[in-house]
């Protein structure tokens, strides 16, 4: 019951601590008036321990609207206060405008009157509430099922925020009563929501929003347990009560739609195995979307229940608010095999949503993931669902239309089978007697390949396909960048060569028919002056630095290796490849025999570069990948190890005029090792292999261009 609270104040006399302003002198020959303010607020709910004149602040204007008198508390007004005739602006404010209280309100109101001369005006400025009430009505069925165990929480916005359950912009009515909230500008929403602890069904919540909300309006919430549903708050209707009462509006808080598997449990992972599973879907009002989630795809129920368009599921429409689901073999066909999830969302009419989700189990071959292979140590781990303890289960792998490797699934512990694929190496002895290892064709995983995997279990064959991850590329490969430093003398970027100012360029940006692109390297060999014989054509990962009438080669770049290569694939032409005319510190090569140009790559784990000092002294750290550091271990040094190595020597001179596409297979010292030290790449080209002993042709010419790895 609405409760008028009417606060009479007459007005006599100023008193000190009120701000004053009168616009213009006061002229003692005017005529004055008098005035007396009555407030009356519209309290709602009055508790009679909150006197919202307590907090009470008065303000008159005059006719220009500007402020000339204000009492900031009820002992702050005049008893008697006099003012030139003229219109005059009352504006009262009451209580306290907090952001949610069940006590603290805030009322305003303002009123316009005529001072005459000789006259007392008295004034009424009714102050109605400004906060949007909010009450609750549990009826007797709420605490008859739930106890004291339930609450309504209560607060601004267009949905419930969890994280805002205790603020202090939330209330919590755990009876039925009243609370105040004062909305944030352009918030004209409330949501709520009422959880309850039930004896047989638990916990019971329900969430809703009340839009387009008035202030100074009462909205009740009334909330009761449906008799016919048990289990449930049954509806919550809103009714809101203002000064004007031109508002009403219910709404409807029906049950959850309910989705069951028919005669199995949704909540225990099904292992299905073939024939029908079947689901049941009911919503108390009218069924207006149902929608089935398997994996990817998303199937309206209700259309299917017209179109019967998907094979192996079939949607029956038993009632406005009634399907029966079924999923046959058909559906399943071609899954993986492994957990999926089947997911239903279903809503009413009535503002009713529902959801579930069912695991179903299916027996067969898992889809191969990038978290099932490596592709440096080249393993893929196949899986596969097996219900049987006792089944034989064989696994396959092989490229597409290549030779199945089989192996004998072993057990998991967690009902699956699984078997491990790996490379086979070819043992072989290279030229300097070391031992070495290429993979065997056909077996491994690689990057950027495709592969077909199976399951056999118990004669039954479960297929998968595998796209591995693409490979991996070389920095400045392609030769396009003119600014690489291997093409000037700035010695800093991935690719560098001997350029310096007593030779003429030993490496330039050119171009060759066959090469890729638009540009590719040329490397050309020469005699700079009287201490040096020979300066080969060169170019490689790493830096340069000249000192005097020598120069040293730093070799090795980072590189993250995330896939091991087979080959290094390159294009070449050597379009001048002489006899040896210097060999000025006894290099392996007679003078008058055949120069030989050469191309390299190594993988190698070093912690720092190997650095070959060559010019008019005897050259000192001269290595080959295939022959290890002269004078020392064949692959190790104090710097770390040479893990592989692809290498091609020119021995002639090339013909036709195009450039020549050449694989260099790795020979591999170690099969397992992956490289993490700092420098773990060299990719070297010389027109000379020698050349470090100044041992070679003067006038050969190589051309060279896309460097790749082959997988």
């Amino acid at each position: 019951m609405k409760q008028l609270l009417t606060y009479l104040i007459p007005v006599v006399a100023l008193t000190l601590g009120a701000c004053s302003k009168q616009a213009g002198a006061i002229d003692p020959d005017a005529a004055t008036g008098s005035l007396s303010i009555h407030v009356s607020t519209r309290a709602e709910g009055a508790d009679g321990d909150y006197d919202p004149t307590d907090h009470l602040t008065v303000r008159i204007y005059n006719e220009s609207d500007e402020l000339i008198r204000k009492y900031a508390s009820k002992e702050e007004l005049p008893e008697r206060l006099e003012l030139i005739a003229g219109q005059y602006r009352a504006a009262v404010e009451a209580g306290e405008a907090v952001e949610a209280s069940f006590s603290q309100r805030f009322y305003k109101g303002e009123q316009s009157f005529e001072v005459t001369p000789g006259a007392n005006t008295p004034v009424e400025v009714k102050c109605t509430l400004q906060n949007t009430a909010v009450a609750t009505l549990f009826e007797e069925s709420v605490a008859a099922n739930f106890g004291s165990a339930f609450e309504v929480r209560v607060m601004a916005g267009t949905s419930y925020d969890d994280s805002r359950a205790d603020a202090a912009s939330t209330l919590r009515y755990t009876s039925s009563t009243t609370g105040y909230f004062t909305l944030p500008e352009g918030v004209e929403s409330l949501a709520w929501k009422f959880s309850g602890e039930h004896p047989s069904r638990g916990t019971i919540e329900q969430s809703g929003t009340i839009s387009d909300v008035k202030a100074a309006s009462r909205y009740t919430l009334t909330f009761r347990f449906s008799p016919d549903l048990p289990g449930f708050i049954e509806a919550v209707a809103i009714r809101v009560d203002d000064s004007t009462d031109d508002f009403d509006d219910t709404i409807i808080w029906s049950p959850d739609p309910t989705i069951e598997g028919d005669g199995f449990d949704l909540a225990e992972p099904q292992q299905y195995t073939g024939g029908e599973k079947r689901f049941l879907i009911s919503t108390v009002k009218p069924t207006t979307s149902a929608t089935l989630i398997f994996g990817e795809q998303r199937y309206d129920l209700l259309a299917e229940a017209s179109t019967r368009a998907t094979n192996g599921l079939t949607v029956v429409k038993t009632a406005e608010n009634a399907l029966t689901v079924t999923l046959a073999e058909e559906f399943f066909a071609g899954c993986a095999g492994g957990d999926h999830s089947l997911r239903f969302e279903v809503t009413d009419n009535g503002g009713g949503q529902g959801d579930a989700e069912c695991i179903i189990s299916l027996q067969g071959l898992a889809t191969p993931t990038a978290a099932d292979y490596d592709l440096w140590q080249n393993t893929v781990t196949l899986r596969a669902r097996v219900f049987d303890p006792a089944a034989e289960v064989r696994f396959g792998l092989r490229t597409q239309d290549g030779e199945w490797l089989e192996m004998t699934g072993e057990e998991t512990g967690d009902g699956f089978r699984r078997a491990t694929f790996g490379v086979e190496w070819e043992q072989s002895t290279n030229e300097n007697g070391q031992t070495v290892y290429t993979p065997k064709a056909g077996t491994g995983i690689w990057a950027g390949c495709q592969y077909e995997c199976r399951a056999v279990i118990n004669g039954s064959e479960s297929l998968a396909t595998l796209t591995t991850a693409a490979g991996q590329t070389v920095p400045g490969g392609d030769m396009e960048d003119g600014s690489m430093s291997c093409f000037n003398n700035n010695h800093g970027s991935f690719w560098d060569s001997g350029n310096n100012s007593m030779s003429d360029p030993l490496c330039v940006q050119s171009s060759y028919n066959g090469m890729t692109g638009s540009a590719c390297a040329r490397l050309q060999a020469n005699k700079p002056l009287a201490f040096v014989d020979l300066a080969a054509g060169n170019l490689f990962t790493g830096s340069f630095n000249q000192s005097g009438l020598g120069g040293t080669v730093s070799f090795g770049q980072p590189y993250d290796w995330q896939a091991r290569p087979r080959m290094m694939r390159v294009r070449y032409y050597a379009e001048s490849l002489g006899l040896v005319n210097q060999n000025q510190h006894t290099g392996p090569l007679a003078v008058g025999s055949q120069d030989q140009a050469r191309i390299y790559a190594a993988i190698v784990d070093w912690n720092a570069t190997h650095n070959v000092t060559s010019g008019s002294s005897s050259p000192s750290g001269v290595w080959d990948p295939a022959k290890g550091i002269y004078g020392g271990d064949n692959t190790t040094e104090a710097s770390g190890r040479i893990i592989a190595y692809a290498s091609l020597l020119i021995d002639q001179q090339s013909s036709g005029e195009e450039m020549i596409t050449v694989e260099l297979p790795f020979h591999y010292y170690d099969t397992s090792a992956k490289p993490s030290g700092k420098y773990t790449l060299v990719i070297s080209c010389a027109t000379s292999a020698y050349g470090d002993f100044m041992n070679g042709c003067t006038s050969n010419v190589l051309y060279v261009d896309d460097f790749q790895w082959v997988y």
